[in-house]
């Protein structure tokens, strides 16, 4: 006997699979084996610990019919998140994974998950706050009238700066959470098994994780970036904090020369040569552009990853995203033409791959190859 559980994805739940059953019923009877079906009805919420939850659902099923068929024959096959959801009962059950004759995934999408450098996240949030609160009054200031050195706007600022930073630094997830989080949540680190893999081209899902791999990439080369100037302040929690206090003080002593004005006035007073300050003028604008383009790119990564369900938002900031259309090791995927479409399939074009009849002759074929297997092991 051979029993397919089928696993539907993200808001799926009313998903009917009547073309993949039929051909999975003649796979298995071209081999001499009956079959039989269980449709996994899992919540179906585009959210990492739902997923987590259908995973222990898997267990629970696959644990009841090994109970009544031990030898029973046993494939797993997952469209979208679906795929995810065997991914999480993989990793968690290995040793009962071990038992199961295959798992399909048909367009399922694999994150890779690890920590960014947390000190670069933090600095890119202080430099900005820094040139708001120098800015920010210096610019009132200059429309409306008033000494700028010497206005308590620009002191109440620094200060209504401090306490959100404290607030973000004391209540960002710790090293450890996000660790922890990056091992558990991420769908690529499966144990070996049999695995077919399936997509079909034009699949709009893997186009829109494209562009998230793409804000991956940023997120990654960016950070790269700022490692290069925070490096000193990546070597030890005292210099971290005599770095950013020099740094603090430097982007507000430095944005009191903002217009050309103050600039030749602190060249005529201070004797600073004229070279020293365009240099110390374009180091400044380039570290606000890097700072700003940094926080764009974590922002939109934490609220890709928010948005997939890998992460809390509040994690999504202190971790880089890789989405692979693999996990890894040494495995192939199966690429469908869409426009070879007999059949004229209506609908979006990421549900073809449980429907389109390429896809579903490839997915007999490989449960045939193994109900053949394990017949003659």
């Amino acid at each position: 006997m051979a029993t397919f559980i089928l696993v539907h994805g993200t808001w799926a739940r009313d998903t009917h699979w009547p073309a993949l059953r039929d051909g999975l019923v003649l796979a298995a009877s071209a081999v001499g084996e009956h079959s039989r079906f269980e449709e996994l009805r899992w919540s179906g919420k585009n959210r990492a610990s739902a997923r987590e939850r259908a995973g222990v659902e898997i267990f629970s099923l696959v644990q009841k019919i090994q109970s009544t068929s031990r030898n029973e024959k046993i494939f797993i096959i997952g469209h979208s998140h679906g795929g995810s959801v065997i991914a999480y009962f993989l990793k968690e059950y290995s040793s009962l994974a071990k038992t199961l004759s295959g798992c399909a995934f048909l367009s399922t999408p694999f994150v890779a998950i690890r920590p960014k450098v947390r000190a670069t996240v933090y600095a890119v949030w202080f430099v900005l706050g820094y040139a708001f609160t120098a800015v920010y009054p210096y610019t009132y200031l200059r429309l409306f009238g008033g000494d700028y050195l010497h206005s308590p706007l620009l002191y109440l600022s620094e200060f209504c700066l401090l306490v959100p930073f404290l607030i973000f630094y004391w209540k960002s997830p710790s090293p450890e959470k996000s660790l922890e989080e990056a091992h558990r949540r991420q769908t690529a680190d499966i144990p070996p098994g049999n695995y077919l893999f399936v997509r079909c081209s034009g699949d709009e899902a893997a186009a829109l994780l494209s562009a998230a791999q793409c804000i991956a990439w940023l997120s990654m080369k960016v950070s790269q970036l700022l490692q290069l100037v925070l490096r000193p302040a990546l070597s030890g929690t005292w210099k971290s904090v005599a770095y950013f206090a020099l740094l603090g003080s430097t982007l507000t002593w430095w944005t009191s020369f903002v217009s050309p004005g103050d600039r030749d006035a602190a060249i005529r007073d201070m004797g600073i040569p004229y070279l020293l300050v365009l240099a110390l003028w374009i180091a400044y604008c380039s570290l606000i552009a890097c700072s700003v383009a940094a926080f764009l790119i974590f922002l939109s990564q934490a609220l890709t990853s928010r948005a997939f369900g890998w992460t809390e938002l509040s994690v999504g900031f202190f971790v880089e995203l890789a989405i692979e259309p693999l996990p890894f090791g040494p495995h192939s995927m199966v690429h469908i033409d869409w426009g070879a479409d007999p059949l004229r399939l209506e609908g979006i074009t990421h549900s073809w791959t449980y429907a389109h009849p390429a896809a579903i002759r490839c997915i007999q074929d490989w449960v045939k190859t193994a109900l053949h297997r394990d017949g003659n092991s």
